[in-house]
């Protein structure tokens, strides 16, 4: 069989031999191109497909964002007006009388004894000023830096106010059959939750009419945290008589 192929090939010209051989080589070099762009066709169209996905993937994600960034700008403006209303809120509470002249009258009336007169009433109110913090006086190199950014900080941010607080002193002057009646007044007034420090600052022997009478006076504060709507004992009591009263 070999014999009879070398036979056969050795009657076909060397060109024709070649040229076959050459156009066999040219088919499978093409076949072989297009399989390549074939494969890189189907690639850039698999990854063109792929990276629209991650395009529309990022469009939407890119939405959230600024759906996000929308809300918590809403968010911001809101938290924003509630503190502007509560630092309103926070400054009137120094403007409300939270122990009205009418209510302090009538605690005091409620524990003076029935034989005990009151002929003078004083209240004087002055404005606690704030204190202020003192700054350090020594201060290191680090601690300079560190005031330094504190205090930017302190700048930049805004300085909450504070209510206006009040300080008031009362003084009672009045007359009393005895000293047992004005120690029976002091005492019911130290049980009074809004007054502190009562004490008796003066008292002397006065002839009234003929009749020897106690001159008395006693002086006492009221606390800058009370607020008489708060004390269930003295607004119940002032409840009561002013619907006594109608």
């Amino acid at each position: 069989m070999t014999e009879n192929k070398d036979f056969n090939s050795g009657f076909l010209p060397d060109d024709y031999v070649a040229k076959r051989a050459e156009r066999r080589m040219t088919v499978l070099a093409v076949t072989l191109f297009v399989l390549v762009m074939f494969g890189v066709t189907t690639a850039f169209v698999v990854t063109q497909r792929n990276w629209t996905g991650v395009r529309s993937a990022r469009a939407a994600v890119n939405q959230r964002f600024v759906a996000a960034a929308d809300r918590i700008a809403e968010m911001d403006a809101y938290e924003m007006r509630v503190s502007r209303m509560v630092d309103k809120a926070h400054v009137a509470v120094g403007l409300v009388d939270t122990v009205p002249r009418s209510n302090l009258l009538a605690e005091l009336v409620r524990q003076m004894p029935a034989e005990l007169s009151l002929m003078r009433v004083g209240l004087e109110t002055d404005e606690i000023k704030p204190a202020r913090p003192k700054p350090s006086a020594v201060a290191t190199l680090g601690s300079g830096r560190k005031q330094r950014s504190t205090d930017a900080d302190a700048v930049a941010d805004e300085i909450r106010p504070e209510p206006r607080r009040w300080a008031s002193r009362v003084t009672l002057e009045g007359l009393a059959p005895s000293l047992d009646e004005v120690s029976r007044f002091i005492d019911a007034l130290v049980k009074v939750e809004i007054f502190r420090r009562v004490r008796l600052d003066h008292t002397q022997e006065k002839e009234i009419d003929g009749r020897p009478m106690r001159e008395y006076r006693i002086l006492f504060e009221i606390d800058p945290e009370a607020d008489i709507r708060e004390t269930r004992s003295i607004a119940g009591v002032v409840s009561a008589e002013m619907e006594d009263g109608r």
